[in-house]
């Protein structure tokens, strides 16, 4: 019935350094990266597009890697119970016979219940809570690309746990302030987007463990919410601290968002 409150959330995430190393996780990470955004939020995931950006696929190289990257994709869908409706592709993206890295990008869309409950920002007394326990690893990671060669393979995905974190997000969206998932960067980065957003810093319990701060891997979210936190979320989940003051991890906001101001 119109009118309504109702609204559409969009999301469009890719993973190439992922996908260089593993074509199937790689595609698997796009659909799931996209359908956590929209969870996070407050949108149901509907349906997926996609754009599968590849080099030669007459080579066997890369039509391998085109087929591997399509399996990771039609999986995370079928775990999350959503189609893909429609797509594209660009290949022969090469320079000098030199491929790009296989980057399937996918784009998704949810229904939003009631726009006028989104999680936006945290509130200082909030508690912030940190949802998913994948496994993580810092090859293909934003962390690797700044200090190492891209190497490795990308920590596994559990599908079941995946979608069950998706659905829990956007479940717990109506009653949170602020949901932030874990992606590029890790942990670490994903606190810090969320403090320069909400102008607060934070008090946290964490380990000084870079692969905990900065690892990457499968879905992880941060929740806030107030100080009775949000329970029977159905999935693994710990209150890692507060949200208050004017530092996160012992760094001012203002630094946070000088050095992020920097780099976009």
């Amino acid at each position: 019935m119109l009118p309504s409150f109702r609204g559409l959330a969009v999301s469009l995430d890719g993973a190439g350094r992922i996908a260089r190393l593993d074509p199937q996780t790689g595609g698997a990470l796009a659909v799931l990266e996209a359908a956590r955004n929209v969870a996070c939020s407050g949108g149901e995931p509907l349906a997926v597009t996609d754009c599968l950006n590849f080099g030669n696929p007459e080579k066997p190289d890369i039509a391998w890697e085109l087929a591997e990257a399509i399996e990771g994709m039609a999986a995370a869908c079928e775990a999350l119970g959503i189609p893909v409706v429609s797509g594209n592709v660009s290949l022969y993206n090469e320079t000098d016979g030199r491929a790009i890295h296989p980057t399937p990008v996918v784009g998704c869309v949810g229904l939003v219940p009631d726009v006028r409950r989104l999680p936006t920002t945290w509130n200082e007394g909030d508690a912030i809570l940190l949802v998913g326990r994948p496994e993580l690893s810092f090859d293909g990671s934003e962390y690797q690309a700044l200090y190492a060669e891209l190497a490795g393979r990308p920590a596994p995905l559990d599908l079941a746990s995946e979608a069950a974190l998706v659905r829990a997000l956007y479940e717990a969206a109506p009653h949170a302030t602020l949901i932030h998932d874990v992606a590029e960067g890790g942990l670490a980065v994903c606190l810090a987007e969320a403090a320069i957003a909400s102008g607060i810093g934070a008090e946290l319990d964490l380990a000084d463990d870079p692969l905990a701060l900065f690892g990457e891997g499968g879905g992880q979210a941060v929740i806030a919410c107030p100080a009775d936190p949000i329970s029977d979320l159905g999935i693994p989940a710990r209150v890692i601290g507060s949200a208050g003051g004017a530092t996160l991890l012992g760094v001012p906001i203002d630094d946070l968002r000088q050095a992020y101001e920097v780099n976009i």
